[in-house]
């Protein structure tokens, strides 16, 4: 009695994680167009951005343009550097939505994250250390704050990206 081995073709599904065999007439059947289970054509289609990650991969990207604009009233420039961003959101595997977090909410910052929604409110305001909880107009110290949080953006990312390396 001979014996044969045959290989098949299986898919699994990246959405639902449900696995099956396609055979037509006992033979493997073309890759099919959408899930056995779930029914959706992107089924093949592994590791897709959801929507939270999209947008803080968009704020990182647009940081540059933030600190410019956010300089662009004192001779002190704030300096975001571009191409870390870019290496950064181009690493292999792609940040963790936790990462990106790390870099959009750092840790230790004494005024609100600069972000496309908050770039004119209460510009070069800066806590009041003689009065908790209120702002005074201090255009040196807010530059310099913000100076701060890129620089503490940039070192995480580097961070992240060294880690990697590793």
């Amino acid at each position: 009695m001979p014996i044969h081995r045959t290989e098949i073709a299986e898919y699994e599904c990246a959405r639902c994680g449900y696995k099956w065999v396609k055979r037509i007439n006992g033979k493997d059947g073309p890759v099919p167009l959408r899930c056995a289970k779930c029914k959706r054509t992107s089924w093949n289609r592994n590791g897709l951005i959801n929507g939270q990650e999209n947008g803080l991969r968009r704020r990182i990207r647009g940081y540059k343009e933030l600190y410019e604009y956010a300089s662009f009233y004192s001779s002190d420039k704030i300096y975001w550097s571009a191409d870390l961003a870019e290496k950064f959101l181009n690493l292999s595997p792609r940040p963790t939505v936790a990462e990106l977090k790390q870099v959009v909410y750092p840790r230790g910052l004494t005024i609100n994250p600069l972000d496309s929604q908050n770039q004119y409110s209460n510009r070069n305001f800066v806590p009041n250390p003689d009065k908790p909880g209120w702002l005074k107009y201090d255009k040196e110290e807010y530059v310099k704050l913000r100076k701060q949080e890129a620089h503490t953006r940039q070192e995480i990312m580097q961070h992240i990206i060294d880690s990697r390396h590793k």
